[in-house]
Formats: C-alpha cells, structure tokens, sequence
C-alpha cells in the first residue's frame, strides 16, 4: 500500500508568482471521474459531480452510436438514485477509438451520428455527451484521418448540439498541447473541456508534472492549462485532468495504477518540488516512474482554486487505492474545504468499552481526537467486531486496538483481520489487551494472533500496579525517534508470558523487572515491552503497556505513540 506524504496543508505560496489569472472562481466546482466499462468497481457517487462513462463509439456504418457494455453504464445511472445532483454522460472515442473522421466529414452520416446520440441520451437517461476524438487531423493513434478534421469536428459540435438540445450537456477531452481544434468555433456548443494533463512523457520525464522541471518535458500541466486559455476558453469552461496511474518507461512497468505503486527497495520515492509531483528512482538515481500521489493532487486542486478553472477530471476511478485517497483528495479540496489539502487518512479504533482498562481507552480516544488534527487522520470507533469484514477493513490506512483482547472475533473477523495484516493492506497499532492470549471467557486462543505477537501466551501480571523503568534497545527505530534511553510508565499490569517472544520479533524496548515499584516477585526475565513483527507485510507495533490514563500526561510514551501512527501511516 501506499500511503506519502499525508499531513500536508497547503496555500497559495505553492503556486508560482505570475501565474495566475484574476478569473473569477466560478461559485461551485465540479469533479469528472471518467468510469470504464471494463472495471468493476461501483463509484462511491458522493465524490464527483459528473462521471464520463467510457467508451461508446463511432459505428462500423459511420451513422451511430455504439456502447460497451450497456448493462454497466445503467447501473452507473442509477447511481444518481443515491447522488440525485450526480451528472452521467457517455463518453465516446477514446485512444484508438476511429471512425470519427468519416462520420464527421459527410452531412448525413454526421447528423445521423448526431441523432443516434439524442437517441443514447433518451434511452439511458444520461445528462449528456462527451466527446474523446483522439485527435482531429492526427493518425496518432492508428486511426483515419484528414486535414478538414478540424473544420468537421466544429459541425459535429454543432449538429451534436442541435440533437441533444440545450438542457443536456455536451463536453470534450483534449490533448494538453491543445492542438487539433478550433475552439473559439465551438465555445457557443459546449458546457465545458476536459484537459488530458498528462500522458506528457515517459521516463525518465514525468507524464504530468504541474510546473516544468528538469523531471518534465516542455508541456505540463500548467502550460496545459495556458494553452487553453491561449486557444480562446475560458477558465470557466475548463477542468484540469490528472491520471491516478502512473508511466514509466524500460526499468519500470508502464501505465501501473495509483493502487499498485510503492517504493520498494529497489525503487526509492522522491519529491520534485519544482513540477510538484512525486516519482521513482532507481539505485543508480534515474527517474523510472511518474506519477501523481494525495500531496502533488492537493497543490493541482489549489491551482484550479487560484486559477479559477471550472474544476477537476481524472482518469480513471478504478486506479485509486481501497482507501480512496486520490478520490477524496479532490473531493475534500474542491467541494469541501475548498482548498488544497490531502485528505485524512482513515483510521479504525476498536477499542475496549468497558473493565479496568476502560480508563485508559477514554483517555486514549481524547488524545488521539487532538492528535488527528495535527496528523490529518479521521477516527472511526467500533468497541466489537461485528461490522468488521475484508470490505470495511479495506478502507483504513491503520487499524488501533486500544486495549481490545484478541478473542470474542467472528470467524469473517479473524479471516478479514489475518488478510488485512499478512498483505500489508494497513498498519496496525496493539495496546496491552491485545496479548491476552489462551483460553478466555469459553473462546479458544487465536493462534494466528499468538504467532503475530510472536509465539506467545499469556500467563500472569504484576498486582498491585506498579510504576516501571523502560529500557529502550533500538533508538535508531522511526518509532523510537527523540525517546529517552530509559523512562518510567506508571501504574501498568506488565503481563507476563510463558516465554519471551525475543526470538520472533523485533524488540524496541524492554522494562527493567527490578525498577517496579512497589517491587514484585513476579517476574519473566528477559521482558520486552515494545516490539515489531517484521515477518509481516503489515506495519506494526505493540506497545505492551496500556493500563493508566496516566501514560498521556508522559512525555516519551505519547512520543513512542505519535512516532508509532507516523510510521504506520508511512509518512
């Protein structure tokens, strides 16, 4: 999973001085989510205004309309029963989508075309019709073309407009350079151009980078958008693209989705902070993958903010990740807060609502509702494990479990639980319940837990409470950044166990048995209290401590924590 860069609140210092027109911003904007009739993915409708189905094509008899998929695009439409504001149109052409030509150069296959359009319209109850001719006068991509492409795209526009009528919409895609059309032609046909901002370069270039760079070629996003504004449309009438998958080029997979890409230790993440995009590098330094992350779309989305542009489009819904981020990125930035800003990260709470520990979950929720501010994440709480399924799981970047013991979980619980953490689908953070492990209440020991924790089971506590000595052992860890070498935590149970879970664990941290005070003859030896299981794909830390509300009023335990969220949330 990937998760950068996340807590990043951002102004209009992020644009360059110069840059930006006095246009208007217009009141509300909109958001186009281009929708493929290959994915099978259902849109969460909240979170855009418009969605372009994609494809319908030009018919092999150049006079109608033809629509992949039919049975997806209704039920795209009937998402507007849950969004009723929600605007649905069919998108027709795409990349290697021909046909245009032909159709467009004579008058009646033209206006035919334009009528079967009317007839989509009606009988799929559609808001309208977008427009993918890639491109006018080019056989770029493999398709006809002619020279008088330009001068019939504007009575396509026309006769197209005529068919549908005023109150639908009609929209277009175009290349960034904005080649190919005439649009002062058309501006009295349209509602609104949609940019393709990217798929400006491969590797070692970024493919949409906002400002140019050493990283970039001559055309970005920004230049995208100038030329537009060139070409004679208005910021009113334009939505900037950007593409939730990225390109790369001989040393990394080419057109690879926002969900499938991660640094990896052959491939190291890096930040141009002149373009405003993120990428990877090789070990020899090369850039070998571009890309777009929740960071480089929240400064794109205070663009359009400034610029004064119509809104947002991105291709495609399906390439974000489970947690939506690049969605609600721009959902957040454009519709809501109404500025540039990542949206937060999401973060499941399933915390113990009662017992002797109950103090320190209440303490434990307050500080983590003033820590969301300052980390940008969103707490859901749940204090059982009915809803938890592979689906809901899959919408939390981490997963806290305050104090909640590992038993009374359901069978699809435990199932969903063991994917989320062996396929690394979210970081998890455990508290001192959570290895109460063996036979408990008539439930039998979860032994997937037991070998998470590292083998384990438990077996006794110190009582009374005792205030303890932590020994820190790996200060280089991210989790134990500026703690101190040695610190006490006050009033825990310090669990016991039928033996060290040392060997299949990472130890960052173990209490000195002989600090207790008031002293206890119960003792395990060689006891650690903070560990990692690095055997997991998942990150993860257990904090064993976690009885007094006391340890958030110490200073190196809510330092451990807030290191512990930073590094799970891979910040």
């Amino acid at each position: 999973m990937i998760l950068t860069a996340w807590a990043v609140l951002l102004s209009c210092s992020g644009v360059k001085a110069g840059e930006l027109s006095m246009a208007a911003a217009p009141k509300e904007k909109v958001i186009v989510a281009y929708v493929t009739s290959w994915s099978s993915i259902m849109p969460n409708p909240q979170y855009m205004t418009h969605i372009n189905y994609a494809f319908g094509h030009v018919t092999e008899t150049f006079d109608g309309v033809g629509i992949d998929n039919e049975a997806r695009l209704r039920s795209i439409v009937a998402l507007k029963a849950q969004n009723p504001k929600l605007k649905v149109m069919l998108s027709i052409g795409g990349w290697g989508s021909g046909r245009f030509s032909e159709m467009a150069a004579d008058d009646k296959l033209r206006q035919s075309f334009a009528k079967d359009c009317q007839r989509v319209v009606k009988e799929f109850k559609l808001d309208g019709i977008d427009i993918d001719w890639e491109y006018p006068t080019s056989k770029a991509a493999n398709i006809s073309a002619s020279p008088d492409d330009t001068k019939n795209f504007t009575l396509l526009m026309r006769d197209i407009r005529k068919a549908i009528g005023k109150k639908k919409l009609l929209t277009l895609a175009t290349v960034a350079s904005a080649k190919y059309i005439d649009f002062k032609a058309i501006l009295g046909y349209i509602d609104f151009v949609n940019i393709m901002s990217y798929d400006m370069g491969n590797a070692p270039i970024h493919h949409a980078g906002l400002y140019p760079s050493k990283n970039t070629g001559d055309m970005t996003a920004h230049t995208a958008v100038e030329a537009h504004l060139k070409a004679g449309v208005p910021a009113s009438k334009l939505t900037m693209g950007v593409p939730f998958y990225g390109r790369g080029g001989s040393k990394y997979p080419n057109f690879r989705d926002y969900r499938k890409v991660g640094g990896t230790i052959e491939f190291e993440e890096r930040w141009d902070d002149t373009a405003k995009v993120p990428y990877l590098v090789d070990k020899d330094d090369e850039l070998v993958f571009g890309y777009e992350n929740p960071r480089s779309l929240a400064i794109k989305c205070q663009y359009i903010l400034d610029k004064g542009l119509l809104g947002g489009m991105y291709w495609d819904y399906a390439g974000d990740n489970t947690q939506s981020d690049l969605r609600r990125t721009i959902y957040e930035s454009l519709l809501v807060k109404k500025k540039g800003e990542a949206a937060p990260c999401q973060v499941l709470v399933l915390a113990e609502s009662g017992g002797g520990h109950r103090a320190f979950t209440d303490a434990g929720l307050q500080w983590l509702a003033k820590e969301s501010g300052v980390q940008n994440f969103e707490l859901t709480e749940i204090t059982n494990t009915q809803p938890v399924t592979e689906e809901y799981l899959n919408r939390f970047h981490l997963i806290i479990q305050l104090d909640f013991p590992p038993y009374t979980w359901g069978d699809e619980a435990q199932a969903a639980f063991t994917k989320y953490i062996d396929e690394g689908r979210g970081g998890w953070i455990g508290f001192h319940h959570a290895t109460l492990l063996g036979e408990f209440d008539g439930y039998p020991m979860w032994q997937w837990f037991s070998d998470f924790m590292g083998g384990i089971r438990f077996k006794s506590y110190i009582a009374p409470l005792a205030d303890g000595v932590v020994v820190t052992e790996d200060t280089e860890h991210p989790v134990m950044a500026g703690v101190s070498n040695t610190f006490v935590i006050p009033d825990d149970e310090w669990y016991t166990y039928d033996k060290s879970p040392r060997r299949n664990v990472h130890v960052l941290a173990h209490v000195d048995e002989y600090s207790y005070n008031p002293a206890s003859d119960v003792k395990m030896g060689d006891h650690p209290v903070v560990w990692v299981n690095e055997g997991k794909k998942a990150r993860n830390v257990y904090f064993q401590i976690g009885h007094s509300p006391k340890m958030f009023e110490t200073e190196d335990f809510t330092k451990m924590l807030r290191n512990a969220i930073e590094w799970t949330l891979k910040k």
